[in-house]
């Protein structure tokens, strides 16, 4: 394999080049496979995903994935000190400088003691090589595997293709000379927005630069089948989707904590599948980070309500996606980055998050349970400052974040957090929102 990166790969690379930039995924377990069954079932997934088994070379001002020769298997196994003992593991795996031009693109730590009923497995990834589709494929993979070697079974699959990078099945009317005319609007109307943004937010807080390092945390929210069902139902009554009002909520409950409750325009990324728009659509089996990320700006307060917010991002989404935005956004992430880097005069926005929508990963794999998922992105001082990923497991709303304390105190984070419950849990009880 030597298969040059593509625009949005290289934005990734970019990042990480700046400040570690990974993806850290946990599987917790009952009655968890022994430790050797693990590593097989990594050594597997390392034979059929050819960028398991790859590095990442830089060769006459280009990059490419490619093969290594004897590729190793980044697995260890760690003794479980307790049930919280994996938050550590995972800040660390967060801030921790991946050797990708000499090593595998991945590494995995499983917490695991032989006497104890529970265990974790940690996987992180170099960004550029996997999104929440394909995450949440691979897991499911290997804990199929897991439960299949335990059962003395034999596991095969056919080898996988490297994935092309995404601009390579972009629609035709996103190539060529019609890409030049998407891109040049797309352009004209971010450019637009930044000088509005610019006028609007002088001598209003922003989100702030900070001089000395910080570090980056994780918290996360778990709302219950409950919940979840009469959310669903909520928003189908609303006619919103509910990617837009959990944007909402996070925007209002970190325009309480951070921006004093106070209007104020507000940066928001959402990132987006690219998996479906593409042709042919890309299976979730195929690694790769076939994404894009949407910045918008929304004014907003903190006795904003959040069907009214909702509605509005709804709308900006549509547009976004009408005009080819997720198309244009991904060819062009890399200069805003590195625009970014360069000057270190602002920050990318004050929220950010990607919800996958319904997990691949299952309750039960044979002899053992799945009882909890999360996964997170690294958090930097040029990043948004309160990030999450969300997904739907077992019924429930797991939602993860990551916060910098240079931004915030493990308490305010907290309580954030609680807002955003606050307002969702409200927002399910409130009358219908009428225009």
């Amino acid at each position: 394999m030597k298969r040059e990166l593509g625009a949005f790969e290289r934005a990734l690379v970019t990042s990480d080049q700046y400040a570690p930039f990974h993806s850290v995924y946990v599987v917790h377990l009952e009655t968890p496979p022994p430790s050797p069954i693990v590593g097989k079932a990594l050594k597997f997934l390392q034979k059929r995903h050819p960028f398991l088994r790859g590095r990442l070379l830089q060769e006459k001002g280009k990059y490419f994935f490619a093969s290594l020769v004897e590729p190793t298997l980044p697995f260890r196994v760690l003794p479980r000190w307790n049930d919280t003992h994996w938050v550590k593991v995972v800040e660390v795996e967060l801030e921790a400088h991946t050797e990708c031009i000499t090593d595998p693109m991945f590494r995995c730590t499983y917490l695991y003691d032989e006497n104890q009923k529970h265990a974790e497995i940690i996987l992180t990834f170099f960004q550029p090589i996997v999104d929440a589709a394909s995450a949440g494929r691979l897991l499911d993979e290997l804990l199929t595997a897991c439960a299949s070697l335990m059962n003395e079974g034999t596991i095969t699959a056919s080898e996988l293709a490297p994935a092309p990078p995404q601009e390579s099945r972009f629609p035709s009317a996103f190539r060529g000379f019609r890409l030049s005319l998407y891109t040049l609007g797309y352009v004209l109307r971010q450019s637009a927005d930044e000088i509005l943004y610019r006028i609007q937010t002088r001598e209003k807080r922003t989100p702030p630069l900070h001089k000395n390092p910080s570090h980056g945390h994780i918290i996360s929210l778990c709302l219950p089948e409950t919940f979840v069902t009469t959310f669903i139902r909520r928003t189908d009554m609303e006619k919103v989707a509910p990617e837009a009002v959990l944007h909402a909520a996070l925007l209002i409950a970190v325009n309480r904590h951070l921006y004093a409750g106070k209007n104020v325009p507000m940066r928001m990324f959402s990132l987006w599948n690219m998996r479906p728009y593409v042709e042919p659509p890309l299976q979730n089996e195929n690694l790769g980070s076939y994404m894009s990320l949407l910045r918008h700006s929304v004014p907003v307060e903190g006795g904003l309500n959040v069907w009214q917010l909702a509605r509005s991002l709804q709308q900006k989404f549509y547009r976004s996606l009408k005009s080819g935005d997720p198309f244009i956004a991904a060819m062009r992430t890399e200069s805003l980055l590195k625009r970014m880097i360069l000057t270190r005069s602002f920050r990318m926005s004050a929220t950010a998050l990607n919800f996958s929508g319904e997990s691949q990963v299952k309750t039960q794999y044979g002899e053992f349970a799945v009882n909890d998922l999360h996964g997170y992105a690294s958090a930097h001082d040029l990043g948004p400052e309160f990030s999450g990923q969300a997904r739907l497991f077992h019924g429930q709303l797991i939602w993860d974040f990551t916060y910098l304390d240079a931004d915030m105190s493990d308490d305010e984070a907290r309580a954030i957090v609680e807002e955003i419950k606050s307002i969702l849990n409200s927002a399910v009880t409130s009358p219908l929102f009428r225009i």
